[in-house]
């Protein structure tokens, strides 16, 4: 099935290690969320290890239904941290989206107290359809930079 967009969530940690985790459509509210697919990847990493991670998890995008019960995040399971404020204290967030009409965009965001991730739109990497290899590699990077935890 083809669909219009596909949204990675990123979580970095102070050393820059990743938690990437794919998304789905929740069944009964119709929403995007994460999937029960989270992955890790630590430092050390290449810029080209990043991209192919990041092409792996956007393959697995609307892969599984998610269980709209269950009310423990995907990053607390993997950390094994009771608590999504817990599991994602002093991380920072960047969106990662493919879109049909518009290609790849990743946006920085800044954690805001009792408002959680806000987006920099302003900030944004619009790559195109088709970025250059380490393109993405790079935004991504960059938009660590950028992002507050």
């Amino acid at each position: 099935m083809e669909y219009l967009y596909r949204y990675v969530s990123i979580y970095a940690d102070p050393q820059n290690n990743l938690i990437i985790i794919p998304t789905g459509c929740s069944p009964t509210r119709g929403t995007t969320v994460d999937l029960d697919l989270a992955v890790q990847l630590l430092q050390p990493y290449t810029d080209q290890e990043l991209e192919r991670m990041i092409y792996q998890i956007m393959d697995e995008c609307f892969s599984v239904i998610p269980d709209d019960e269950d009310k423990v995040t995907p990053i607390e399971k993997l950390l094994k941290i009771k608590g999504y404020s817990r599991a994602v204290k002093e991380r920072r967030f960047i969106s990662f989206l493919w879109d049909i009409d518009e290609g790849y965009i990743i946006t920085p965001t800044k954690k805001v107290p009792r408002q959680g991730y806000c987006h920099m739109v302003d900030k944004s990497f619009r790559l195109g359809m088709n970025p250059k290899e380490g393109e993405i590699a790079k935004a991504i990077r960059e938009a660590m930079k950028l992002s507050t935890p």
